[in-house]
């Protein structure tokens, strides 16, 4: 970085940290112990509604005109080094903020303040309810083909105890414990696989198994 004449490297350092810290997309806010805004930079300004003016001093609790941003103040204040979380803000506009109040300490591991920083997620949290309300459509869409699936291609030119047999097949059951279940005998139970594999196009007992599990008949 070239000199700038009339500024040793400690004002220059200074001045580019300072220039970085106020042009920053995320709010920051600086108090001491007692929680009196020593600084604060133009977006927190912004998102708060608040100029620096009239905040520098000033206890921030009272400064915060949102409830949800005042309430975790509060909290930040009664908790240990850090608190973080997310607050809805309703004033001066609606957005959503991803919140962290951390405690400042000097050389010496003295503690002198707290900084707040803020950053609006409001189009991050529209993007993940979009993909969420996406997700959730697409997993409805399926269920009801699934469902659909279930209850006419099984069924599709079967009679009622051929239905009854396939469903029997599946469970595990044999033929002579289906024909107990439907009071028939075991060759009416073999009758009726016999016109279920025809009909469903399966070649064995196992595709019949596997045809009653896949569409929901075991």
């Amino acid at each position: 970085m070239p000199a700038i004449e009339g500024l040793d490297d400690s004002c220059l350092q200074t001045c580019v940290v300072g220039s970085a810290l106020e042009g920053m997309c995320v709010g920051l806010i600086i108090t001491n112990n007692a929680g009196r805004v020593v600084w604060m930079n133009r977006s927190a300004q912004s998102v708060l509604g608040i100029g620096e003016a009239e905040a520098r001093g000033e206890l921030l609790g009272k400064l915060l005109r949102d409830p949800g941003m005042a309430e975790f103040w509060h909290r930040a204040s009664e908790a240990g080094d850090v608190a973080v979380g997310e607050v809805e803000l309703h004033w001066p506009r609606a957005c959503q903020l991803k919140t962290n109040a951390s405690r400042c300490y000097s050389g010496k591991g003295e503690s002198i303040g707290r900084v707040l920083l803020f950053c609006d997620v409001t189009q991050e949290h529209s993007l993940r309810l979009e993909l969420s309300q996406e997700a959730t459509q697409r997993l409805l869409d399926m269920a009801e083909g699934w469902q659909a699936d279930r209850e006419a291609r099984p069924q599709s030119g079967l009679t009622a105890q051929e239905l009854r047999t396939l469903r029997g097949v599946g469970s595990g059951l044999s033929n002579e414990e289906i024909a107990r279940q439907l009071h028939v005998a075991p060759s009416t139970v073999r009758t009726h696989l016999k016109h279920c594999y025809a009909k469903l196009k399966l070649a064995s007992r196992a595709e019949a198994i596997a045809h009653a599990i896949r569409h929901g008949l075991a």
